[in-house]
């Protein structure tokens, strides 16, 4: 299954950071083999969250070349990838592909490289159970609206900013195909006592609130973006009996169990 999390606009619906947690949730709950990766094929926050990265040339697993997607590119190139061959280039963070982490690039990215992402996606879904796609915010990137296409769920990452979610609106007109897809909504850093409601956002942008599932800010989820510990937080927050760090990780437990469930209506 192929899940794409996305935003409209950039650096607004913490898109990387709802990726990194909700791919740390599900390989500490479950069984499932899970891919995450990104389409912006050099390296982006998402390795970050994952990884304490102290200089941008630091993180080095025997050379990124023989790393990552510049690994599977240059595989495919020659004919020679196969689904079960990208875990051997991934890095992971659990067992039995649990949790498997396709490193960004290198190099900077070109046109020829986003078409081959595309079929290295394709080659992952036939090896994992989940693929978790962080995807390049807006539509102009080539990728991004075939990667939405060809998704089975796309969960689009808000936040209660009213001028981000009237353009979302207007982006839902204009891309038809992105309303026949299985859809969730993600509210990140939500203020209860915000005028923005779930309810209010339902009904204003013609959403359907079973699909919203609200996200607190959490100050300790934040330093654990910024000092690469998602997973290690996501862990310790689950075992929490109350407070903020148990009313974060229980938004991410519903979010789960709605998409486990097929997002069934």
């Amino acid at each position: 299954m192929q899940i794409s999390f996305w935003s409209n606009m950039h650096g607004q619906g913490a898109t990387s950071a709802t990726t990194a947690a909700f791919a740390s949730l599900i390989s500490q709950k479950t069984s499932y083999k899970v891919l995450v990766s990104h389409n912006h094929i050099e390296r982006s926050a998402l390795e970050s969250y994952f990884f304490k990265m102290p200089e941008a040339d630091a993180f080095n697993f025997s050379g990124l070349s023989n790393q990552g997607i510049d690994a599977l590119i240059r595989l495919i190139q020659n004919g020679r990838l196969s689904p079960e061959m990208i875990a051997d280039y991934t890095y992971s963070l659990l067992r039995n592909n649990r949790l498997d982490i396709l490193l960004g690039s290198a190099k900077k990215k070109c046109s020829k490289d986003d078409s081959i992402y595309m079929k290295i996606v394709e080659y992952a879904k036939k090896y994992y159970d989940f693929v978790l796609l962080d995807v390049h915010s807006g539509l102009n990137k080539a990728t991004s609206y075939k990667i939405l296409e060809g998704s089975d769920i796309i969960i689009f990452c808000l936040n209660q900013n009213g001028f981000l979610l009237e353009d979302f609106k207007e982006t839902l007109a204009r891309n038809p195909v992105l309303k026949t897809k299985n859809a969730v909504y993600v509210i990140s850093r939500y203020e209860k006592s915000s005028s923005m409601t779930v309810g209010n956002i339902a009904r204003r942008f013609k959403l359907d609130k079973r699909a919203i599932f609200a996200i607190p800010e959490n100050s300790a989820f934040l330093d654990a973006l910024n000092n690469g510990r998602v997973f290690e937080f996501i862990a310790y927050a689950q075992n929490s009996r109350d407070g903020e760090e148990k009313a974060f990780v229980d938004s991410l437990v519903k979010l789960l169990d709605h998409i486990i469930k097929g997002c069934s209506k």
